[in-house]
């Protein structure tokens, strides 16, 4: 019997197997899909991410890299995040921010392994770029973050225009 980590969510089981083209259905329990999971490994087509069992069984055993944090975390972060924007896009340090560049170094310390949230990608990047910075700190972003941000930056950069130009008389009336 293969051991699943705990860190993946009956969602992550469904996402991963089908990217290997095994059809879960969604109504199905965890505990149900951890029982059959020898049989979703065999029936497996595995792709270039994933080459074969073995990858597929280390990707099950280790911890997912999908950040989830309660809301109670996300909002303590999202204060950090704030804090630490408003800090370096001011360039300077008050007692609403922070009172030294120590201090804002260890809170983007803290927060930066939840790069999957917009806000603090965004306040390492304002961070990285300061006048004060002690290091340069980079996020952490899962997989899936990254694809999916990757899809929308090509989004954004092919246009594609729609102007249909007709030569037909044009009437203009001054009133």
């Amino acid at each position: 019997m293969i051991i699943i980590h705990k860190s993946h969510s009956k969602l992550d089981l469904i996402e991963l197997f089908e990217k290997l083209s095994v059809i879960i259905p969604k109504k199905t329990k965890k505990p149900e899909i951890v029982e059959n999971i020898t049989t979703y490994i065999q029936s497996a087509k595995y792709i270039p991410e994933i080459k074969d069992v073995s990858v597929l069984i280390d990707i099950l055993k280790s911890k997912t890299t999908k950040q989830r944090p309660n809301m109670k975390l996300k909002n303590s972060i999202m204060i950090k995040s704030k804090k630490i924007i408003k800090c370096c896009s001011s360039n300077s340090f008050s007692e609403e921010t922070y009172l030294s560049h120590e201090d804002v170094y260890n809170d983007l310390l803290s927060i930066c392994s939840y790069g999957d949230i917009s806000a603090v990608r965004k306040a390492c990047h304002i961070y990285n770029d300061w006048t004060m910075c002690i290091n340069h700190i980079n996020p952490i972003i899962s997989a899936d973050k990254m694809k999916s941000m990757v899809e929308k930056k090509q989004l954004k950069k092919n246009k594609v225009f729609g102007i249909k130009a007709e030569h037909k008389p044009i009437l203009v009336e001054f009133r």
